[in-house]
């Protein structure tokens, strides 16, 4: 190993090379390994000199795959890397029997059994099992983006992140499904179409029968059987089931920093959820569908409206066949056969399938309308209400009936209305067996039997049972 200090010298004939200072210590120099006349001397160094050259242009890396020519530094690495191609997994996990390249890899899997997470952040508390995810997570505090796009100049968190999204611009799709041949541009995409195939066992709760695609998932819902709170706050011995309320919790008494949306007062635990629901208020839509032109918000709800085109419904209710285009839909679908509505309001004690459905109710209660029309200054309790509202403005209606050619702000409206022609009446009174073509219709009715008037006036105590009928109402005090 050379300084660069020293020539690079021949024993036979002591004609040395003075290399420049630039060759650094990490760089090896090549001798000769026979033995050579004084003739040989010239050739000899003009052979020395072009496996450096070789050696610098490749970094040092001397060992070539002969599948895809890439280089590495040592024989093990092009081992490893080898396996690539072969499909070779040799270390194996005894809990799950799943298997993987390299050992460090198995041992990081591991943790996922053990519950080992020794890598703790400073700031929040949270754990990971790998020191990479900590230092991922860092920068979701210190708004680090090192990542950054050549094409648009967008800038991620992570280098794979980054990886994915470069993607969108090549159109390249490398991760191919073995069993229906469908491409993904995203690896995480890939891994979750592949878990339909699959159906993996120890994925489906053993209680209700629900089926996850990821086990901590699992581990979570499963919480709601057994009624576990594993997150308990110190201060008030308040108990949460998941993570992110407890840290939310921890934030009222430490009166930590939370991010603060500016427009509507919203708070958030992270910098990266501010970032990604202050593009409701700034209408920003940067991801645009190659099909139609429509553009969204959230690349996973460009990915949701691709399936309209493609028609594809892979997630199937196997009480009534009734297939959907994600997950998501179909677990609300399900609560309708089950019943389930685990997330009660404490104003009112009305029940919801959803925490995103209670969270929305609620608003009745505060008053909150945190989504407002640009055009005409009015506000909604949810983002989807603006997004109908704002057609009215543009005229759009995307949705058209084949039997009649009506056209429909909404792709549920249009469903509703193809009832006419079918003449289904799907949502049917439990009290008096009358049906109804809407499931808001039949909730409506319901209030009838039950006498329920959710929808309170603040000037005069006076209840409705809908909410239309409460704003016509508190017109009488406006006048």
């Amino acid at each position: 190993m050379h300084s660069g200090e020293e020539p690079c010298q021949s024993k036979d004939c002591e004609k040395s090379l003075n290399l420049c200072s630039s060759i650094t210590q990490d760089q090896r120099f090549f001798t000769a390994e026979k033995d050579h006349s004084q003739g040989e001397c010239d050739e000899h160094f003009d052979s020395t000199f072009s496996c450096l050259q070789q050696k610098f242009s490749i970094g040092d890396k001397p060992h070539q795959c002969g599948k895809c020519g890439k280089y590495f530094s040592t024989a093990l690495s092009l081992t490893v890397h080898q396996r690539v191609h072969t499909g070779e997994k040799p270390y194996k996990c005894q809990d799950c029997d799943k298997c993987f390249t390299v050992k460090s890899t198995l041992t990081k899997h591991q943790r996922i059994h053990t519950g080992k997470k020794p890598y703790k952040c400073n700031v929040c508390d949270k754990s990971f099992t790998q020191c990479s995810s900590l230092k991922t997570h860092q920068r979701l505090h210190t708004g680090e983006k090192p990542y950054k796009c050549r094409e648009c100049g967008k800038a991620f968190h992570q280098s794979s992140a980054l990886k994915s999204h470069q993607n969108m611009h090549t159109g390249e799709k490398p991760y191919t499904c073995k069993e229906c041949d469908k491409s993904f541009a995203h690896y995480s995409n890939f891994r979750r179409h592949q878990k339909i195939h699959t159906a993996e066992k120890h994925c489906r709760c053993q209680e209700c029968g629900k089926v996850f695609h990821w086990l901590s998932h699992l581990r979570r819902h499963y919480r709601l059987h057994t009624g576990e709170k594993p997150y308990k706050c110190n201060e008030c011995d308040s108990s949460f089931t998941h993570y992110s309320s407890f840290r939310r919790h921890q934030k009222s008494h430490s009166l930590e920093e939370l991010y603060e949306c500016k427009e509507c007062g919203k708070s958030f635990l992270d910098l990266s959820h501010l970032k990604r629901h202050y593009i409701i208020h700034t209408g920003e839509k940067p991801y645009t569908c190659e099909v139609c032109g429509k553009s969204f918000t959230l690349n996973s709800t460009l990915r949701r409206h691709h399936k309209i085109h493609t028609g594809e419904k892979p997630y199937k209710c196997e009480v009534c066949d009734k297939s959907f285009t994600v997950t998501s839909n179909l677990r609300s679908h399900q609560k309708i056969h089950t019943g389930e509505k685990l997330y009660k309001c404490r104003q009112c004690d009305k029940s919801f399938t959803q925490d995103s459905y209670l969270k929305t109710h609620q608003r009745i209660h505060t008053g909150e309308r945190p989504y407002r029309c640009r055009e005409c200054g009015k506000s909604f309790h949810q983002l989807s209400a603006l997004k109908r509202h704002l057609k009215m403005h543009t005229g759009e209606k995307p949705y058209k009936c084949r039997e009649c050619d009506k056209s429909f702000t909404q792709d549920s409206h249009l469903r509703a209305h193809q009832r006419v022609h079918t003449g289904e009446r799907p949502y049917r009174c439990s009290e008096c067996d009358k049906s109804f073509t809407e499931c808001s219709t039949l909730r409506q009715h319901q209030k009838i039997h039950t006498g329920e008037k959710p929808y309170k006036c603040v000037e005069c105590d006076k209840s409705f049972t809908r909410n239309s009928h409460l704003r016509i109402h508190q017109k009488i005090h406006t006048c």
